[in-house]
């Protein structure tokens, strides 16, 4: 993979550095966990921009955030309460300095050309250390809430990149 012009020097794209760690999944609620146990977590600014600055102290490489735009419902509503992906990622790009951040990105749910702009501004933000997670749409309710018909797997792919491409040509 060729370097991107004028990132060479982001650790994300250093050739040496071939494994880089990151977290996922600070700003929805319980993270990555189903669980009803109790947490002192709660995907609110303060504790995801606490958490991005101390990753970066860390040396961490990345965050990424879930894309998510309804619970699962039940006893925990697991990622019920969430912070909105780009929105989350310009916040924190421009309080950090050194980590690369992400937003996830669902296919079905967000215009390429309106993901083109915003990942566009973010990346001026965050001086190129901004990123796209770009998934597919999996969870058929959120689907439904963007008036999207659940595609079959395989075309669910197709269709994505035809957004990035999109995506890349208003880059360009």
């Amino acid at each position: 993979m060729a370097i991107p012009t004028g990132r060479a020097d982001h650790p994300l794209f250093d050739p040496k550095q071939r494994i880089k760690l990151g977290i996922f999944g600070t700003n929805v609620s319980n993270g990555c966990s189903i669980s009803t146990a109790e947490s002192s977590f709660r995907p609110t600014w303060e504790q995801n921009l606490d958490l991005a600055l101390q990753a970066e102290a860390l040396g961490f490489d990345l965050l990424v955030p879930v894309g998510r735009w309804k619970g699962f419902g039940g006893e925990t509503d697991f990622n019920g309460d969430c912070l909105e992906v780009y929105a989350w990622a310009a916040a924190l790009a421009a309080r950090t300095e050194q980590i690369h951040i992400f937003a996830t990105s669902h296919v079905p749910t967000v215009h390429p050309i309106f993901a083109a702009k915003q990942a566009a501004t973010i990346d001026r933000i965050s001086n190129g250390r901004f990123g796209i997670n770009v998934v597919c749409g999996w969870f058929t309710p959120e689907m439904e809430m963007f008036g999207a018909q659940q595609l079959p797997h395989d075309e669910r792919y197709v269709r994505a990149t035809e957004w990035i491409q999109v995506c890349k040509r208003l880059w360009q």
